[in-house]
C-alpha cells in the first residue's frame, strides 16, 4: 500500500494558511510571526515533518528543462501544442523534453519517472485515457514542482490547467445542427475517464434542451478512441428503428473514421445524415464532404502551459493556488453539415 508524503499543504490546511506562510515559518523568515512560527513548528514536529531532500534541490537548483507528456502526436491538435510549448520554452530560456504516454497509464507513469530521473523542472501533461489512478502525478505536486495539465487533467490533483471550451464548443456545434433542420442529434463521446469528455457531452445536452429536443440516450455512445470503437458505435446508431439526422463526435479522428462507413451503407452525407467534429486535423482534407469542425487553439494551449509554469516557478504563492485558464474554440462550417449550395450562398455559423 503507497502512503502519501507529508507536504507543507497538509500543514497550511490544518493551520488555516497559506503553504508559503508556513514554509517561510519554517525557514524563520522575519516576515512571519513568532506565534505563527510556533503554531507551524510545533505541528510540524508533532506530525514528524522532514522536508523532501529533492524538492529541496530542485527549488533552489534550475535546470532549465520542462517536461511535457502527451498522449500521442498521430493527431495533429498535440503536435501543434508542442510547437507553443517549444516555443514558448525557448523564449524563456528553457530546454523541452518531450514523451509520449500513447494513452497507456503504466507508460506514461514510465515516462513521468524517466523525467524526473532527467532533471526537469516541472511537468506539463495532458493524462492518457486510462489515468485513473494519479499517485505519479501527487508526487510531482507534493515535490512543489510546476505541474500543468493541458486540454485534460485529474480533477483529483491540485494542479493549474490550461483547456479550450470544450463546452461552448460542443454548444456551439450541436445548436449549428439544429438551426440547420437537425432534431435527432446523436453524440459519439470520448471515453468517460477522459475530463473533457463531459463538458462535450453537457453542451450537446444543453443545446437540446435550449431547443427544447428531448434527449435520447440510445444516441449517446462512447467510443474509447480506438479504430474498432469507432465502428461500433456508428454501427449501433445507424442500426436504430429511427436514424439519426445529426451526429457530433469527440473528435475529427473519429468522424474519419465513421463518415466513409455511413456512405457505404448509401446514406448521404449531409442530406441524411450530418457531421461535426472536434480538431482540425489534416486528415479530415481526405473526406468528402469536408468536415464541419470545433477548432481548438492548440498553439496557444502549449503557449500559455509554458506562461503558467514560469508563475508557478517566480511566485511561490502562485503555486500554491492553482489556476484554470479556458481558451476560446470557433466553429468553421463546412460541407458535412450543410449542402455546398448553402455554403456558397454564404451561409455561416451565428
Amino acid at each position: 500500500m503507497l502512503y502519501r508524503q507529508l507536504t507543507l499543504k497538509d500543514i497550511a490546511k490544518e493551520l488555516n494558511t497559506s503553504v508559503s506562510t508556513v514554509s517561510r515559518a519554517l525557514k524563520d523568515h522575519h516576515s512571519i510571526s513568532p506565534e505563527m512560527k510556533k503554531k507551524v513548528n510545533d505541528l510540524a514536529s508533532r506530525w514528524d515533518y522532514h522536508p523532501n531532500p529533492t524538492a529541496l534541490s530542485l527549488l533552489k537548483n534550475k535546470h532549465y528543462t520542462i517536461g511535457v507528456v502527451v498522449p500521442e502526436i498521430a493527431q495533429n491538435y498535440f503536435s501543434i501544442v508542442m510547437e507553443g510549448i517549444e516555443d514558448a520554452a525557448n523564449q524563456a530560456g528553457y530546454h523541452v523534453m518531450f514523451c509520449l504516454s500513447k494513452e497507456i497509464l503504466q507508460r506514461e507513469i514510465n515516462v513521468v519517472n524517466t523525467l524526473l530521473n532527467n532533471r526537469i523542472d516541472g511537468l506539463i501533461i495532458a493524462p492518457s485515457k486510462e489515468t485513473v489512478s494519479h499517485e505519479h502525478l501527487d508526487c510531482i505536486v507534493n515535490r512543489g514542482m510546476p505541474l500543468i495539465f493541458i486540454d485534460r487533467y485529474c480533477e483529483a490533483v491540485p494542479a493549474s490547467r490550461v483547456l479550450g471550451d470544450d463546452y461552448n464548443g460542443s454548444f456551439s456545434a450541436v445548436e449549428h445542427l439544429i438551426l440547420t433542420g437537425r432534431k435527432r442529434i446523436a453524440h459519439i463521446a470520448g471515453p468517460e475517464t477522459l475530463s473533457n469528455s463531459n463538458p462535450r457531452l453537457s453542451g450537446y445536452l444543453d443545446a437540446l434542451k435550449k431547443h427544447r429536443i428531448p434527449a435520447d440516450k440510445e444516441l449517446i455512445v462512447h467510443c474509447d478512441l480506438t479504430q474498432a470503437s469507432a465502428i461500433d458505435c456508428i454501427n449501433r446508431l445507424i442500426g436504430l428503428k429511427k436514424l439519426p439526422d445529426g451526429i457530433l463526435t469527440y473528435n475529427s479522428s473519429i468522424a474519419f473514421q465513421v463518415m466513409p462507413v455511413v456512405k457505404e451503407k448509401g446514406l448521404k452525407i449531409p442530406e441524411q445524415i450530418a457531421f461535426v467534429g472536434f480538431a482540425n486535423e489534416p486528415i479530415i482534407s481526405y473526406i468528402e464532404p469536408q468536415l464541419t469542425t470545433v477548432i481548438q487553439p492548440a498553439y496557444d494551449i502549449g503557449w500559455e502551459a509554458v506562461n503558467l509554469f514560469l508563475d508557478q516557478q517566480a511566485d511561490e504563492d502562485y503555486a500554491a493556488t492553482p489556476k484554470t485558464k479556458i481558451l476560446p474554440t470557433q466553429l468553421v462550417i463546412r460541407g458535412s453539415s450543410v449542402k455546398s449550395s448553402a455554403l456558397h450562398a454564404g451561409l455561416r455559423h451565428a
